[in-house]
């Protein structure tokens, strides 16, 4: 039995992740610069604005009008949304004990999440079917960081790597930086279980047309902001470089006997992603039952 897990905002949030409705809220957030705290005023300034003659919408809505510049007069630049949204959620995961307080790093791959709940949900899944990709619409990396970017004894994974991304994957970046127990400088995604992120991954950049994966948030920060995500946007099309995740998933999907979704609301404006679901045989059926 092959089971393809649909996973929201809602996974990550049991995790400590921000929901999208919480992204711009009164959230703490580790700036690095005091330009970063400027462009990080400058964007709540301009989404409360923006707030207060669009009552009945989303902030994932005001991302994609800012993505294709319809959100009104001296919006922000994209890269900004993108290095805000990614110190929130940085921030949200960085432990206030934590030696390392650079969200840049203090998020990492090769960097195990303790989080019961998401342990016992793969436990659960992974003892009924070895067969298990994932379809997420999230930036984070809760999802690689509890399956792990490699097959694991303690506790045992199979692991993951990125669906629709060519391999073999190297993840870029130290491991462990300024730490001689972690000497390696890189990172490959070995494992067995496809993670296709719709919506890109803050620890993504593009190179040309491809993405560069590194094994930390630090793209999402570097350049005022130049991870590799996308908002929910009705009126474009996917970008090239995400083509070829977005056919995979919907392959998965089609492909698979069961589906699990797990904190997706499936939002009306959310069209691109709900037009991958109604086109799979069980999406008809989950569309019509939701």
């Amino acid at each position: 039995m092959s089971i393809a897990c649909f996973l929201g905002a809602g996974f990550s949030f049991v995790a400590g992740v921000p929901l999208a409705r919480d992204l711009f809220g009164q959230n703490w957030v580790i700036t690095m610069s005091e330009r970063s705290r400027k462009r990080f005023v400058a964007v709540r300034e301009h989404y409360e604005a923006w707030r207060d003659s669009h009552r009945a919408e989303h902030p994932e809505e005001y991302m994609a009008m800012v993505y294709t510049r319809n959100a009104g007069p001296n919006p922000p630049r994209w890269e900004w949304i993108v290095e805000y949204v990614g110190a929130v959620i940085a921030s949200a995961g960085t432990p206030p004990s934590s030696l390392n307080r650079n969200p840049r790093y203090s998020n990492r791959i090769n960097r195990p999440l303790s989080c019961e709940i998401h342990t016992l949900f793969w436990d659960v899944l992974l003892g009924v079917s070895s067969d298990v990709s994932v379809v997420t619409t999230n930036y984070d990396i809760v999802v690689e960081r509890v399956l792990r970017h490699r097959l694991m004894q303690r506790p045992p994974s199979p692991g993951c790597f990125y669906g629709g991304l060519p391999r073999p994957q190297i993840l870029t970046g130290a491991p462990q930086p300024f730490s001689r127990w972690a000497p390696d400088r890189t990172i490959e995604m070995t494992g067995s279980i496809p993670v296709f992120k719709l919506h890109g991954s803050l620890n993504w950049t593009l190179r040309g047309r491809s993405v560069l994966a590194y094994q930390d948030m630090r793209a999402a920060f570097r350049h005022g902001g130049d991870a590799a995500i996308i908002p929910p946007i009705p009126e474009k099309p996917v970008p090239s470089w995400l083509q070829a995740v977005w056919t995979e998933a919907e392959e998965s999907l089609r492909s698979s006997d069961v589906w699990v979704v797990c904190g997706y609301s499936m939002p009306e404006y959310d069209t691109q992603v709900m037009g991958i679901i109604a086109l799979t045989p069980l999406g008809n059926r989950v569309k019509s039952g939701s």
